[in-house]
Order: structure tokens, then C-alpha cells, then sequence
């Protein structure tokens, strides 16, 4: 809420005594909203829904009564006065958004808020999707007030206010700029449960169980998949498949763009758990809709992509289940124990991908139970999403649609603004389980001494921190060479295009290319070999498009690794 509107509006008390007690009153109306939206803040992020109607009432009181003032023939006179009135104006503007945003938006959202909860009938296990619907009206309406206030605030001049008013307004803006943030991940997590649930109908979906000790783009191989049959709240288990239900090196009859074969060759489409060799969720979803087509007949409407890491915070919540060959799975284990221990305990071809479809069962079982904490859970499945350990992708263009913008889409973005996105991204090649062991870091730094070129250098170090000593089965270890070979893919700003490709450690051996433009953006293919002891660094420098202004800040996306990728970023020295 801006706090500068009550030293403007002091100083617009000369236009007269009546407009001046106008003027007061709206800043105390406007300060009085600020304080109320903080305690709403509040209120919110400690969950105490008794609260909240009655804040959610005093806000919508105040930013009434704010308005009201505006409405004043004196008021709507003044505005037409030069210079003065666009302050006027102004104020007004900020006055109506706020007010239009505490009726269309908050209140709305508060009661339903209050009263949420999912009912799942005990009978027929069916789910009440209204909840859901009521949802995505709300969401619908909040996009379009934030949109009309947004184009309200466009329209005022700021060259003719004063200073205060012009601060007043960009700080409005911004704020409306947070919230678009806020609505589209909402907006991702009621897509979401709309495709689970089959909001819109009956629909085919698949959850995709994705490996990261075999690492690929985003996040690895698909192991284990479930396929549900989903209509109007009905959730039915059709079946389960592992990757050895799919041909193996027979390229699925899918089209990808010629950059992603030049990048991720033949195994992108020939082999399952390439699939999501790209980062990029739709391409992996036309590939896994192929995949299916050739094994059941069938393209999947809808496709979930979860991990262990997704797996485990969602298990901090619903606390611990029992897989049906008796292992019990908890938030603190289920990492280790899906991604290692049962390479240890089970023969890595089929039985430890059975073993991993078991556990995904059961802890699927569990999430659909419902009796957990719903607002505790939307939190653990909004920090997944955006460690890119889950991801929806959806046929109906209007559920995909509200993850756009969001992690939960599993895209990178397609402009450098408001932030520039780099992407560093690995996937394994020796056909092991190793990258349980693998670490990484970059140094991100971007260099605006010239405002007219921005660069960015991107410093990547990989290695394997193997616990002394251990020996590794087969599998883990990998069969294909008596090294690790490991890819990395360097992506740039959108639009941008490639200054560099160095290979500053190579371990065993470090190749690079092919460099091509992926994604709209320029990128850089390193592939390192490593053995105990060594470490690999390669560094891919990129050039921003000359005279572009819309750069953000600098911001990286990476593979959700089971040992966190480090990011430094810093700033190129000028002068």
C-alpha cells in the first residue's frame, strides 16, 4: 500500500478547506487499509482463519470509504484543474484499485479460504470438485481486477505529479506485480488438482516418477509411471509401468525441433527415461503421449511429473507410509532409500524400479486420503514445484494455462523480463545410478559495463564425492565405461547468443558441442568424463541482444539434483 500519499495529499490542502478535510480523510482511510492489509498478511501466513473474515471486512470498510471521498463533485472538479488534477487523479486511481481489489479479490478469497476443504466421499472415494471450480473463479476474477488496475495506472501521467504521487503510484504497481506472482502460483496449484481430479471432465492422466540418481534435465528418467483414468472427482488406478514396459532404441513417432536432436540425440525419443532430457515439460509430455501410444494405444491428457525430493516433502506432511513389501518410508529417508539403499538391496533391472513403483503407490495412496493438513500440504507442494521437482502438463489449454509463468510448467521463460533466466542442466550418460554422488556449483557473472551488450559467464564444476572405500554394484556404477560421463548443458538469455565455450578442467576428458540456438535461447553442450578424484569445469560465456533494455536480474534454473546445485552470482567489474 503506498505511504506517500498522505505528504501529497497534505500539500493539495491549499485547493480549499473542503477538498483539504477530502484529502485527510483519504489518507487515513488509505494508511488505515495499509495497516489492515498488513494484519490480513498476517493473518494469512499463520493460518488463523478465524481471523481472517473480520480483517478481510475492516480492509473492504476502509478502502470503501476512501473511495467515497474521491466521488465528491469538488474532488472530480479538481482533477480537471492542470497539474493538480493529475495528482488528483492519481490518488483516486490508487484509491479505486485498492478498493476494487479488497471487494473482487480479498473478500472473495478470504471466505473461501475459511471454509476450504476437500470432501472425499467414503464410499465411493469420489472427490467434490466444487471447491476447485469455486477456486478458479476466484482466481479469474482477481487476474482481471489486477489486470484493470494495472491498465488504470498506465494511464496516469507521472511526468506531471509530484514526486511523492509518481513514487506513490510505482510502488501500487509493483505491488500489483507481487500479486500477479501470488495468482499464477495459486493459479498452478488448483491446475494441478483440476487435472488429478478430473475438473473438466473425464481424462486420462499419467504420473511420471522421475529418477534423479540418473539425472536428466528435469530431473531424470521416468522409472516408474502410473496411469489413472480421472473424471469429475473419481481418481482410478488403470495401471503401473516401469521404463522396461517401453521399447528401448527405437525412436517413438514424435516431432522434436532439430536443436533438441542436435543436443540430446537419439535417446531424447528412443529411450524412455530421455524423455525429460530437455528442459522443457511439453516437449516431454508430446514424447512419454508417444511412448504410450505405441505400447497401449492411448495419448495421455494430462501428464504430473514428480521425484523422491517432491516425495519427501510431501511425506513431512502426511507423515510416514508403509510400502507393501514392508519398508517404511518417511521425509527422512525417502531420498536415500529410493535413489540408493535399493540399488543395495534389490537387482537394479526391474525389481528396484518395482520396488520404486511401490513406494510411489503408496505414498499416492496416502495423498489421497485428504486427512492431513490441506494448507501445509499446498505449501510442501509449492516448494516441489519450484525446486522443479514437480511439474503439470495439460491438454486442455485452459487448465495449462494457469501454470504459465510458474515452475510448475516446466518451461523456461520466453523473455528476459522481469528476470533473465540462465539454465545449467546435467544428465547422466554412463547408464548408472551414480549421480546420488554428484555435485555441482556455478558462478554466474553478468557483466552491464555496457548497457548496450549485457554478458554472462557461466562457471560450472562438477564432480563425485564417493564415500571412501565403498564398492558399488554394477548398476549403480554403470556398465558402459570405467567412467562417469556426464552432460551439461549451458542455456543463455533468451534471444542471446554464444561469446564462449571453455573447458577449463577436463578430468579424464571434456568434449564440447554442439552450440546451437534451444528454446529461443543460445546453448552449449559439454560432455565430461570423470573418474574418482576428479572434477570437470567448463564455462559458457553469452551476449545479451545489443540495445535490448528489458533485462532482469540474474537468475539460474538448474536439474532438481539430489545434492542442491550451488549459485554464486555476481557483478563483472566496470571501469
Amino acid at each position: 500500500m503506498p505511504t506517500s500519499i498522505g505528504a501529497v495529499l497534505l500539500g493539495l490542502a491549499a485547493c480549499g478547506a473542503v477538498l483539504a478535510f477530502e484529502a485527510f480523510a483519504v489518507r487515513d482511510d488509505l494508511q488505515d487499509a495499509q495497516a489492515g492489509a498488513a494484519r490480513l498478511q498476517v493473518a494469512a501466513a499463520e493460518r488463523d482463519t478465524e481471523s481472517l473474515p473480520r480483517l478481510a471486512d475492516d480492509l473492504e470498510e476502509s478502502t470503501a470509504r476512501a473511495v467515497e471521498h474521491t466521488e465528491s463533485p469538488l474532488w472530480r472538479a479538481g482533477e480537471s484543474v492542470p497539474v493538480l488534477g493529475e495528482n488528483l487523479r492519481a490518488v483516486r486511481i490508487v484509491a479505486e484499485s485498492v478498493d476494487g481489489f479488497s471487494r473482487q479479490v480479498v473478500s472473495p478469497a478470504v471466505e473461501f479460504v475459511s471454509s476450504f476443504t476437500l470432501i472425499r466421499d467414503p464410499v465411493t472415494g469420489v472427490f467434490d470438485t466444487a471447491p476447485i471450480s469455486a477456486a478458479r473463479d476466484i482466481l479469474d476474477a482477481a487476474k482481471r481486477n489486477v489486470s484493470d488496475a494495472s491498465t488504470a495506472l498506465a494511464g496516469v501521467n507521472t511526468e506531471l505529479t509530484l514526486v511523492p504521487v509518481g513514487e506513490a503510484v510505482a510502488q501500487y504497481e509493483d505491488m500489483l506485480g507481487e500479486m500477479t506472482d501470488l495468482l499464477d502460483q495459486a493459479g498452478a496449484g488448483v491446475a494441478g488438482l483440476s487435472a488429478l481430479l478430473g475438473v473438466d471432465g473425464p481424462a486420462t492422466i499419467v504420473l511420471a516418477f522421475l529418477n534423479n540418481a540418473e539425472l536428466a534435465a528435469l530431473g531424470g528418467g521416468p522409472a516408474a509411471q502410473t496411469l489413472l483414468s480421472v473424471d469429475n472427482g473419481s481418481v482410478t488406478v488403470v495401471e503401473h509401468v516401469t521404463s522396461y514396459d517401453f521399447p528401448q532404441g527405437v525412436p517413438a513417432d514424435v516431432a522434436v525441433d532439430e536443436s533438441a536432436r542436435l543436443l540430446y540425440d537419439d535417446i531424447l525419443t528412443a529411450h524412455i527415461n530421455g524423455a525429460f532430457s530437455r528442459p522443457d515439460l511439453p516437449t516431454a509430455a508430446a514424447i512419454l503421449g508417444a511412448q504410450w501410444q505405441r505400447i497401449r494405444g492411448i495419448r495421455p491428457d494430462g501428464i504430473i511429473s514428480l521425484d523422491p525430493i517432491a516425495l519427501a516433502m510431501i511425506l513431512e506432511v502426511t507423515g510416514p507410509v508403509t510400502v507393501s513389501s514392508g519398508e517404511v518410508l518417511d521425509s527422512g529417508n525417502a531420498v536415500s532409500l529410493l535413489l540408493n539403499q535399493a540399488y543395495f538391496l534389490y537387482d537394479g533391472r526391474t525389481e528396484a524400479d518395482d520396488f520404486f513403483q511401490r513406494a510411489a503407490d503408496a505414498v499416492f495412496t496416502r495423498v489421497m486420503a485428504a486427512d492431513y493438513d490441506l494448507w501445509a500440504m499446498a505449501d510442501a507442494l509449492s516448494r516441489a514445484a519450484e525446486y522443479g521437482s514437480l511439474m503439470v502438463w495439460s491438454s486442455d489449454p485452459e487448465t495449462d494455462a494457469l501454470t504459465a509463468g510458474t515452475r510448475l510448467q516446466g518451461t523456461l521463460p520466453t523473455s528476459n523480463d522481469p528476470e533473465t533466466v540462465l539454465g545449467v542442466y546435467f544428465r547422466d550418460r554412463s547408464s548408472s545410478k551414480a549421480d546420488f554422488y554428484l555435485h555441482a556449483e556455478t558462478v554466474v557473472t553478468t557483466n552491464t559495463c555496457d548497457a548496450a551488450a549485457p554478458g554472462y559467464t557461466v562457471e560450472t564444476r562438477i564432480w563425485f564425492d564417493f564415500p571412501p572405500g565403498i564398492e558399488l554394484p554394477v548398476f549403480v556404477e554403470g556398465e558402459l565405461y570405467d567412467f562417469n560421463r556426464t552432460e551439461v548443458f549451458a542455456y543463455g538469455p533468451v534471444g542471446g547468443s554464444v561469446v564462449e565455450a571453455a573447458v577449463l578442467e577436463a578430468g579424464t576428458a571434456t568434449a564440447t558441442g554442439p552450440i546451437v540456438d534451444d528454446l529461443g535461447r543460445p546453448a552449449v553442450k559439454f560432455t565430461i568424463d570423470l573418474v574418482r578424484g576428479q572434477a570437470g569445469v567448463v564455462r559458457a560465456t553469452f551476449a545479451g541482444v545489443p540495445g535490448e533494455k528489458a533485462y532482469g536480474p540474474t537468475i539460474v534454473r538448474s536439474t532438481p539434483m539430489i545434492n542442491p546445485m550451488t549459485v554464486t552470482l555476481q557483478d563483472a567489474p566496470c571501469g
